[in-house]
């Protein structure tokens, strides 16, 4: 990949831009893969909602304000904004829905084996090289900045007690009251964790889809979520009572006063790498100043400032673990060094079958 020096980069100019697929684009003018009418290079940046777009846009506010550049801003999740990404560039390889966006391991993988990242390298990104060793992708698409570890969140007005095992999700004292996300996320919806509890292989998650489908036939679940507020809502309006769910998301409602509560299963939490790619089919200048805003937000004081927002575990040499969190045990980086892990290659080659047996099996029962 040849990137641009800054003055040539900053010399040149393109066409204006044309329209964009997808929607949830929340500013500015000018379009993915184009240039702005002004003349600046025009980047889409992808965030995920809430307190985890919080640094992220504050250090491209400022990044853009320094380098002549406008931004664009994505909010969502990946469930949502993932299969956008993947239609946009099935219309068009040369001008995908955003240039640099944040996202989980499952999207990590299937991404690369869709050929839909950029290369991403120590001379393009330095701050990568800070990643602490063992977090690193290892295929040179893309970086993880923060950990997650996903357990059990559940309404502590109603379990009074905290739950200590993934299979309390089929509890039949919570009948009617548990709930997870559809398919084909199955990164967040804890099938994976249940097909490796009861002894299958990431590849093939027939297992545990057919222990979710056991529990769906008798009325196991209130049905499934689409967003992070609805998840909140039923919590705490104990329509659920119980749902797999992550650290980083549980504990600002926790510290907002919500009577939720996190949990850590006894088989151990699910290890959640998170991170940024560039996206390939993006301009040259596009990809020059991306990977240089990636670097900025790979910098350890805003990686500390994401983990303080966002309640996540640094993976950034020189980055710090806020201080309320530092004396949590499910916080320490052992935790989720000892987690359950998946083999996200391995689980984005089964997908199409899994989701298939999904719709089938369970979600017809819901």
């Amino acid at each position: 990949m040849t990137y641009l020096d800054r003055r040539a980069l900053l010399r040149s100019a393109g066409a204006a831009g044309a329209a964009l697929l997808g929607g949830g684009l929340l500013a500015a003018c000018g379009s993915p893969g184009r240039t702005s009418a002004g003349g600046s290079t025009t980047l889409t940046l992808f965030h995920w909602a809430g307190a985890q777009g919080t640094v992220p846009r504050r250090v491209a506010q400022a990044f853009a304000k320094k380098h002549d550049v406008t931004i664009r801003y994505i909010e969502g999740t990946n469930a949502d904004t993932f299969p956008k990404l993947v239609s946009s560039v099935q219309v068009n390889a040369d001008k995908p829905l955003l240039n640099l966006g944040f996202f989980n391991a499952q999207s990590f993988a299937q991404g690369a084996a869709d050929g839909l990242w950029a290369p991403v390298s120590e001379k393009s990104v330095p701050n990568i090289a800070k990643v602490l060793p063992g977090y690193t992708t290892g295929d040179g698409f893309g970086a993880y900045m923060v950990m997650d570890a996903m357990g059990l969140i559940y309404n502590k007005k109603v379990i009074r007690t905290p739950p200590t095992s993934w299979t309390d999700l089929f509890d039949a004292a919570y009948r009617g009251r548990v709930t997870t996300w559809d398919a084909p996320a199955f990164s967040v919806n804890a099938v994976p964790v249940i097909n490796q509890i009861e002894g299958g292989s990431d590849g093939d998650l027939s297992k545990g889809i057919a222990a979710f489908s056991r529990a769906a036939k008798k009325g196991q679940f209130s049905g499934l979520i689409g967003s992070i507020d609805q998840l909140r809502q039923q919590l705490n309006s104990g329509q659920v009572v119980i749902a797999p769910g992550f650290q980083g998301v549980a504990q600002p409602w926790i510290d907002e006063g919500d009577p939720i509560g996190f949990a850590v299963p006894k088989q151990g939490v699910m290890a959640f790498p998170e991170g940024f790619q560039l996206v390939k089919g993006s301009s040259e200048d596009q990809l020059a100043l991306a990977a240089d805003l990636m670097n900025e937000i790979f910098a350890p004081d805003a990686v500390s400032d994401y983990s303080a927002a966002t309640a996540t575990i640094p993976l950034v040499e020189g980055a710090r673990l806020p201080a309320k969190y530092r004396d949590i045990e499910s916080f320490q980086l052992k935790t989720v060094q000892n987690a359950l892990k998946l083999d996200w290659a391995a689980l984005v080659t089964g997908l199409d079958k899994a989701t298939t047996a999904w719709n089938n099996d369970v979600k017809a029962h819901l």
